[in-house]
């Protein structure tokens, strides 16, 4: 890939609940963990709110911990806590769905 060597390239990922989402490119050495990325990305200082937040860290869809260490092309998601829960979320939107489709009188 045309990386230094001893250097991987990893991306760290964040959506904030408003605004754009923001993704960060970084190259950090071999062996670096998911908090040195994170620290190095520099989305704590851009998003305040990330330090009163309980995010989770991910990488490809599965839970790391600040001492993961990271592979060429992984990429870390922030992850807010979630506002509902999902199975609550479904019942939702799906009486939601059937009072919509009723015919009306």
């Amino acid at each position: 890939m045309g990386h230094a060597e001893g250097q991987i390239s990893v991306a760290v990922f964040y959506a904030p609940e408003t605004g754009e989402p923001d993704l960060r490119t970084l190259r950090l050495p071999a062996g670096a963990t998911a908090e040195q990325a994170v620290q190095a990305s520099g989305l704590h200082a851009a998003h305040p709110e990330l330090a009163v937040l309980d995010v989770r860290w991910g990488v490809d869809g599965r839970r790391v911990l600040p001492h993961q260490v990271l592979r060429d092309g992984d990429r870390i998601d922030l992850c807010r806590p979630l506002q509902v829960d999902p199975m609550t979320a479904r019942r939702l939107r799906a009486a939601a769905s059937k009072a919509s489709s009723k015919p009306r009188r």
